[in-house]
């Protein structure tokens, strides 16, 4: 099967976090199960290229100059200006690549929107993969993430890529759970997935990247911020230091300007760690690479997530597979991966007693903890390993397809595929002129702005526009004018049509590398001199 995976995350370029590194491992799976896989990501840098990675063909963007011109919805709109402009990007090129050679299905994250032109469009079947959307955000207030426009009109972008896909899948059911509450998705509808995990890489046996000392060692990993409960388990470190005193916590993830009232959070955590007399016991590593992970994650003793939300973080699957049980908490779906009592503990989220006892008793009862890891392994090798994920996905594939050609007439856009970003950017422009209107008859301040910048970086237009803006307020609107006052507003609107020339023509370069004729342009009037 020919197959497209479009994400803006795809490591090594853009990290190894929840969405690229899941997209990474299901690409190697298919295309080790003999499938045709091709990737679409964004370019870390501004320059596009197509490589060859590991035997995936990945095809990497440039977005960053992308509706530069559209610079009020960037300060109006920040996030949603970002969302758009990327999403533009991987449509764009996905739509060259489809035309070349044809994809038979199509996959992407829900989050941020990125298959907001499949959907639709409906060029082909589209796969939704749940991991979290932008709502889920909003209503936990995660990331400074408020209720605004700009973060609503994102929610609405990601709600008509999720109604109107062929297929929806979660890695959990309380992630489907929260998604067709938020959209109106029927549950039964959403395929609960379990993300897969490299179960060659994360396996008990191997090499260790801490010695063995007598100590008993607690890894997590995550980055600094409160989403992922960082703080809490700082906070229970004192309560398991002095029950367990060999005990030694490795935490790695890169610092962020999270701590409470701003700043380092991992200044603060240090800071309470000193108070608390337990700094010593606490080694902090900002960055581990993917294929070092493994060593590190086997030389622990157990694994611990005290997310305040997480859908289902790979820093617990590769726990599991490394045959570590994991202390995790109920905000998410990492219960139905550490299964309570079976392959670990799950508490309450927010609670640094509760994980701190749950710490103690797997720390204190070597059996259990022994026991818990081989369940866990069991189970991972057994649900989660790659091979099992690509049968599973190309299934879903399959269904996608079959639904997808029941429906295929029945588009949300109908006025065909080659037209629809020339519709969405004109949309885009017409939004960026009505706010400059507004602005300048409502802001002296802004339009004194606007004309110094004019004249200085269009001097001869802008004394063009000033001599017919004049004339208009003395003559009147319907007035006959002069020849040269008329020729000069012929150029004048002439350039007004072009000021939104470089968005507008994303459109044109998709409409020609698609064969489609681009519009006749008009004859255009003289231009100022």
């Amino acid at each position: 099967m020919r197959i497209c995976l479009i994400s803006r995350e795809y490591p090594p370029d853009t990290g190894w976090g929840g969405v690229g590194a899941f997209n990474y491992h299901i690409a190697h799976a298919l295309t080790r199960a003999g499938h045709d896989v091709e990737v679409i990501s964004l370019s870390a840098g501004d320059a596009a290229r197509s490589s060859l990675e590991e035997g995936v063909l990945v095809h990497r963007v440039a977005w960053k100059h992308l509706l530069e011109e559209l610079n009020l919805t960037l300060v109006a709109a920040p996030a949603s200006h970002y969302v758009i402009k990327t999403t533009v990007a991987l449509w764009m090129r996905f739509m060259e690549l489809h035309k070349e050679k044809p994809f038979e299905v199509v996959e992407v994250p829900e989050h941020l929107a990125g298959g907001l032109f499949h959907a639709m469009t409906r060029e082909l079947p589209l796969v939704i993969h749940l991991h979290t959307p932008h709502s889920k955000f909003i209503s936990d207030c995660f990331h400074g993430v408020t209720p605004s426009f700009d973060n609503r009109l994102i929610c609405i972008l990601e709600r008509i890529g999720i109604l109107l896909a062929d297929q929806v899948i979660s890695p959990s059911a309380n992630l489907a759970g929260f998604v067709a509450e938020d959209t109106g998705y029927p549950f039964e509808r959403i395929r609960v997935i379990k993300y897969p995990v490299d179960t060659d890489k994360f396996k008990p046996e191997g090499p260790r990247a801490l010695a063995e000392d007598g100590n008993l060692t607690v890894f997590f990993a995550g980055r600094l911020e409160e989403r992922k409960g960082i703080h809490y388990l700082v906070e229970a470190m004192p309560a398991v230091v002095k029950a367990v005193p060999n005990v030694r916590f490795i935490c790695v993830g890169a610092d962020t300007n999270a701590a409470p009232g701003g700043g380092s959070m991992l200044a603060w955590l240090k800071k309470r760690l000193a108070e608390n007399n337990c700094l010593d016991k606490v080694t902090f590593i900002p960055h581990i690479p993917l294929m070092e992970m493994p060593n590190y994650v086997r030389s622990a003793d157990l694994c611990v997530v005290p997310s305040l939300y997480d859908n289902a973080p790979f820093t617990c699957i590769e726990g599991l597979a490394s045959g570590k049980p994991v202390v995790a908490t109920t905000a998410g779906g990492m219960g139905e991966y550490a299964l309570h009592n079976e392959r670990g503990l799950i508490v309450p989220p927010r609670s640094a007693e509760a994980l701190s006892d749950a710490i103690i008793t797997l720390l204190k009862d070597e059996k259990m903890r022994l026991q818990f890891g081989k369940n866990a392994r069991e189970f991972v090798a057994t649900n989660l390993n790659l091979a099992r994920k690509a049968e599973e996905k190309i299934e879903l594939y399959e269904q996608a397809k079959a639904h997808f050609a029941a429906r295929k007439s029945d588009p949300l856009y109908m006025r065909g595929t080659q037209r629809s970003l020339r519709d969405a950017l004109e949309v885009l422009c017409a939004y960026e002129q009505m706010m400059f209107e507004t602005l300048s008859k409502q802001s002296l301040a802004f339009r004194t702005r606007h004309w110094f910048r004019f004249l200085k970086k269009r001097p001869r237009l802008a004394a063009a526009n000033l001599l017919v803006s004049s004339y208009r307020r003395v003559a009147g609107k319907h007035a006959t004018a002069p020849a040269f006052i008329a020729r000069l507003e012929e150029a004048v609107e002439a350039q007004q049509k072009e000021q939104f020339s470089v968005t507008m023509s994303l459109a044109s370069m998709l409409e020609d590398a698609a064969g489609k004729k681009t519009r006749t342009q008009e004859k255009q009037p003289i231009a100022v001199q």
